[in-house]
């Protein structure tokens, strides 16, 4: 016999911790002041990477401890469509018998059918559901500051469609973080990424083929490792190498990092977020999100300005995302390539 424990039929299961929620609730109820201090007294004692998202614990009760068990989580009531999620290792509790295994990766705003299969035997089916409106953290092992820039709505109420573009940091394993076995397990068979779109200067030379393996194509588009690097001529010409990726279907799902996957990362993730239409608050609040992998002060909310301010003292009247459409057409890209995107990224 099989017992579902966890989670109830109907819960809402978050996405995000409470550390990455706080962060959002301070940051969008512009209490920038705030942010480090409560930061500091969520993580004292801890390390600081809180990068990761929040595991939600699926338990059961089987009778018979003998047979294989399997939990399956899909879309569709009839999970014939797995969910492409990242299911850890059940293991079996000492204290009540129960059996139990942490779940990541899940959608934001999406509906979920679970079930457990021992041996021959198939449970009852449960529902739950994600919340709307939240960044989406991925774990992918040892590779941290791992989300998906989709999931957002934009100011006109259409969502970024999920599971297509990704940002984090490297993937060479160095100093502790790096792409490991089970990692690229992750990041190939579950995630399914068929390119790494790497932003690093100071790659030439060095790194000729994707850490993911060969199904994975390596393009490099070298930005300088400073905001400065992003705002001339070699800069935006290094965007339209972008764009030749961004705008061709073939490519997805694509994943885009620099060294930390901050800053260049960071303004990669700014223009994007200009071209699909996320208010000007939330771009900058999935720039500075990485605050949360890599300690930074943040009182005055001032990550993403030196590209704004810079924008603002050109053209001067306009909001950023205003801005940064500005700057992209003074550059030449064409709106064309910009429609493309978001005919690609934006849900109909």
């Amino acid at each position: 016999m099989i017992k579902l424990i966890s989670p109830k039929d109907g819960a809402s299961v978050s996405v995000m911790t409470d550390v990455q929620k706080e962060f959002v609730r301070l940051h969008r109820a512009g209490d920038c002041e705030e942010i480090d201090r409560r930061l500091r007294e969520l993580t004292e004692g801890h390390a600081h990477d809180f990068s990761r998202p929040a595991e939600a614990i699926f338990s059961w009760y089987c009778d018979d401890p003998t047979v294989v068990m399997t939990l399956e989580i899909s879309g569709s009531e009839d999970f014939d469509d797995p969910a492409p999620v990242h299911i850890g290792t059940i293991r079996q509790s000492a204290e009540d018998g129960s059996y139990f295994v942490p779940v990541t990766n899940f959608y934001t705003g999406a509906k979920y059918f679970w079930r457990v299969v021992c041996g021959e035997e198939i449970s009852s089916v449960r529902t739950f559901s994600t919340p709307e409106g939240g960044l989406r953290p991925v774990f992918v092992d040892n590779v941290p500051n791992f989300r998906d820039l989709g999931g957002r709505m934009t100011a006109s109420g259409r969502r970024i469609r999920q599971g297509l573009l990704y940002r984090g940091t490297h993937l060479e394993e160095d100093e502790g973080s790096g792409l490991t076995e089970p990692g690229r397990e992750i990041f190939v068979r579950e995630l399914g990424i068929k390119t790494e779109l790497d932003l690093r200067e100071e790659s030439f030379g060095k790194v000729e083929s994707s850490p993911a393996g060969e199904g994975v194509r390596l393009v490099l588009v070298p930005f300088d490792s400073s905001w400065g690097g992003t705002l001339n001529d070699r800069g935006m010409g290094q965007l339209k190498m972008i764009f030749d990726v961004i705008t061709d279907k073939n490519n997805y799902p694509v994943y885009v990092h620099c060294y930390t996957g901050a800053d260049r990362t960071g303004f990669f993730g700014v223009v994007l977020g200009a071209i699909l239409g996320v208010p000007d608050s939330e771009i900058i609040l999935d720039y500075e999100f990485t605050s949360l992998h890599e300690e930074r002060d943040w009182e005055r909310c001032e990550g993403a300005e030196g590209y704004f301010g810079f924008l603002d003292e050109t053209y001067p009247g306009h909001t950023p995302g205003e801005l940064v459409l500005i700057h992209l057409r003074e550059y030449g890209i064409d709106p064309d390539l910009i429609e493309k995107v978001r005919e690609i990224m934006l849900e109909d």
